[in-house]
């Protein structure tokens, strides 16, 4: 029943004009997943994978309260726990879990003197699921409202696949013009590469040596098959 109502909320979206699409100024409003969804499709890759993840530390008097939210998130909360040395790690997942959603809280206690703890939020999907990217922003958009507050930090990336060999190059140039970014680094191996840059259009930015930037760009050569990984404001999956 959850699924139906975000696909329902997100082809409400879609038809009232929530689309990855150029404003007046050539800007989108829409979320950065969508749009970088909306490339991937549009350049015939195959999405295999769409992850959003949010984070924010709380201060420690509000630990018992924000796991009470979490439980209650969840229709049959199946909660985990790991002790470290340096933290106590609370996993929790839906004991219920029937779509190809997947959505998990970490809460990060830490043992020494620290007066915050830290909530890491992720939301997965398979990029066969129709309407994932939309189904996404509904869903991280209601936790965000039930959880988090305005210090949020959001990352998201896309996974995807080219069968056969890719320009590299050429198809960052694509990527580059496509959402206007200036390119801060550049790292190549014999396999792989990744580039790091900066676009006006996305609002969270991390500050590197070089530069701010906000928008990641990675390939990785298989032989028959080339991944392409991209995300803002910075890559945090393996590629």
């Amino acid at each position: 029943m959850k699924l139906f109502i975000m696909c329902l909320a997100a082809v409400v979206a879609i038809g009232s004009g929530v689309y990855p699409q150029g404003t007046a100024e050539g800007w989108s409003h829409v979320s950065p997943l969508i749009e970088l969804a909306a490339f991937a499709e549009d350049e015939q890759l195959e999405i295999k994978e769409l992850n959003t993840t949010l984070k924010e530390d709380f201060h420690k008097d509000e630990l018992k309260q924000i796991q009470q939210q979490i439980t209650d998130y969840f229709d049959v909360p199946q909660i985990t726990t790991q002790h470290t040395s340096d933290a106590t790690k609370y996993i929790y997942h839906d004991g219920q879990k029937t779509d190809d959603i997947d959505e998990t809280f970490t809460v990060l206690v830490p043992n020494n003197e620290s007066n915050l703890f830290e909530v890491v939020y992720t939301v997965t999907s398979a990029g066969t699921t129709p309407l994932a990217p939309q189904i996404i922003e509904q869903i991280t958009d209601r936790v965000k409202a039930r959880i988090f507050t305005e210090n949020i930090t959001n990352y998201s990336f896309i996974k995807s696949e080219y069968s056969g060999m890719i320009n590299e190059v050429l198809f960052y140039q694509k990527f580059k013009k496509t959402f206007n970014i200036a390119t801060i680094e550049v790292s190549t191996e014999e396999s792989w590469t990744s580039r790091s840059g900066y676009t006006s259009r996305w609002d969270q930015a991390i500050d590197l040596p070089d530069g701010t930037m906000n928008v990641q760009f990675a390939t990785r050569n298989l032989g028959n098959r080339t991944t392409i990984t991209f995300g803002t404001p910075i890559l945090t999956a393996e590629y």
